[in-house]
Parts: C-alpha cells; sequence; structure tokens
C-alpha cells in the first residue's frame, strides 16, 4: 500500500511540473501563480520557490544567474511577494536572508511585500519582514483612477473582519512605527475607522490607547451624511459574550473620560430593526446593555 501511495505521489508530482511547463495566457492568472514568471529570466528561480527547493534557490541567487526582486510582468510582483501570499514561511524567510527587499512596490497598485504580509492571516509573516527593515508605513502608491480609487496601508492591510489576528498584527506595525492617524479622505481609511467597520472593539481600544484621534470623521454615507465614532459604535451589534463586547465596553468607558457619552448617543432607527429581528425575545434588554 505504501509503495502504491509513493507511485501515486510521484505521478502527480510529474502531472504537475508537465502542466507548469505548459505555455499559458498571463492574462487569465491570477497573483499568486508561479507561472506568471513564465518566460522570464526568472523562471528557474520561480519554479524553485513553488517546490520549496532550498538548494536550487541558493545555487540560483549565489551565482547571481537573477535579481531575486525580478517582478513578473502582469502584476509586477516578486518572488517574496508570491511566497508570503502563498504562505510559505520558510521561502520567504530564505529569501530575506538573502537580499530580498520587502519595500519594492509592484505595478498593479504599488504595494509592498509588507502590505502582502499584513494581509496575510498568520503575523509570523509580518513579524518576519519587520525584522527584514520592511517599512511599517508601507501605502500602495498607484495613481488613483475614478474606477478605483480606494488605496490600503499596512496598517489598513492588518485590519480584517474575519482575521482573528488582526490586533496582534496592528501591534507589530504600531510598535514599529506605523503612523495610526494617517488617512486620505476618500482614498485611504483612518484605522481607526476601518477597526470601526470591521468590528474589531479590541483594535478600537488599542488604536485609542496609543493616541488615535477620535474626533476624525469615521466614514461618510452615500447621502453624504458625516458619521463620528459614537454613532459609528452605535452601529455596531455584538454578542454580549463575546471578548469584543467586553473590548467595546473598555471603548466606551475610555470615550467617556474624554468627555464623549455614548449612552447619550441616539439609535439610529434601522440598527434598533436591526436588533429587534436578531433578539426578538430580549431586544430591550439588548439594547440598554449593547
Amino acid at each position: 500500500m505504501k509503495k502504491l501511495t509513493i507511485y501515486f505521489a510521484a505521478i502527480f508530482f510529474f502531472i504537475s511540473c508537465n502542466n507548469r511547463e505548459n505555455i499559458v495566457k498571463k492574462e487569465n492568472l491570477l497573483g499568486y501563480d508561479y507561472r506568471l514568471f513564465q518566460n522570464t529570466s526568472a523562471w528557474e528561480l520561480a519554479k524553485a520557490v513553488d517546490d520549496e527547493d532550498t538548494i536550487k534557490i541558493r545555487e540560483i541567487l549565489n551565482n547571481k544567474k537573477v535579481d531575486i526582486d525580478f517582478r513578473e510582468p502582469k502584476f509586477g510582483n516578486t518572488l517574496l511577494m508570491l511566497s508570503i501570499k502563498n504562505s510559505q514561511f520558510q521561502i520567504t524567510k530564505l529569501l530575506l536572508i538573502l537580499g530580498a527587499n520587502p519595500n519594492v512596490e509592484n505595478t498593479y497598485r504599488g504595494g509592498t511585500a509588507v502590505i502582502f504580509a499584513a494581509n496575510n492571516n498568520d503575523p509570523k509573516y509580518l513579524e518576519l519582514i519587520l525584522k527584514y527593515k520592511g517599512n511599517p508605513n508601507s501605502i500602495e502608491t498607484a495613481p488613483v483612477r475614478e474606477d478605483d480609487q480606494v488605496r490600503q496601508t499596512a496598517l489598513l492591510a492588518a485590519i480584517n473582519l474575519l482575521d482573528p489576528n488582526s490586533l496582534e498584527k496592528v501591534k507589530l506595525l504600531v510598535e514599529s512605527g506605523a503612523n495610526i492617524n494617517y488617512h486620505n479622505l476618500g482614498h485611504t481609511e483612518s484605522p481607526l475607522s476601518d477597526a470601526i467597520t470591521a468590528r474589531k472593539m479590541d483594535v478600537i481600544l488599542y488604536l485609542l490607547q496609543k493616541g488615535a484621534d477620535y474626533n476624525l470623521m469615521m466614514y461618510e454615507m452615500v447621502d453624504g451624511h458625516k458619521v463620528y465614532i459614537l454613532e459609528a459604535l452605535r452601529k455596531c451589534i455584538i454578542d454580549l459574550e463575546s471578548e469584543q463586547y467586553k473590548s467595546k465596553l473598555e471603548v466606551i468607558q475610555f470615550l467617556k473620560e474624554k468627555g464623549l457619552d455614548y449612552s447619550k448617543e441616539p439609535i439610529p432607527d434601522y440598527i434598533g430593526e436591526s436588533i429587534k429581528k436578531k433578539y426578538p425575545k430580549d431586544w430591550e434588554d439588548y439594547i440598554k446593555k449593547y
């Protein structure tokens, strides 16, 4: 049985390698696909990175056969970026050891490997990239277009609704010098605003404790209505048994000490209706506590 398993694994590897060599239309490839490097001077290195062949990687780079920061032609991503995107930690580490620059920008949105690492749910990528002089204030630098106006920073990339490690990554960036109040109205949200949108109360609390400007507008509604922090918090419907709720209570207390009283902020009508639908039996009790 063991021999049979090895046999099929060998066949699968052979087929995979052959498929990888088939020339593909790069316009159909996504940004994490190593075949983006086909027909470039970095193709052999890209295959070695894809295979996690550390010996081959060292051999190619030690012989200076290719620029370690070579950017593929479609998105302008480097192999360091792809190794992070594909969660190949040991390869990411090796590329950095061998001199990969974490601050090289791609040509798609002007993003860097630091932003890629901040997007990865595992904080060890960001911790590593910052250790190798990644810029904690990395920001996408591509020119703003009519149909593409939002630009991300490393700090914004670290904050994600579905990421359980947002707080740890935010701490790594802030402790490395990230500007917690950077924003560019209409193009880049403030980290505090982003944390509120993502319902990350622990991140909100940390940012406030580190000096985030709570007087800034958090966001603007489609009808032009400007939303500030107390109203934004009123719109956050959170499970009262969760850790995030405990953090929300601390946020409320922090703001109260600064003269902003959450208890006096009216509940928007549609939020009240949402609460009634979500908690039909005890909505009145929820409204008193949330």
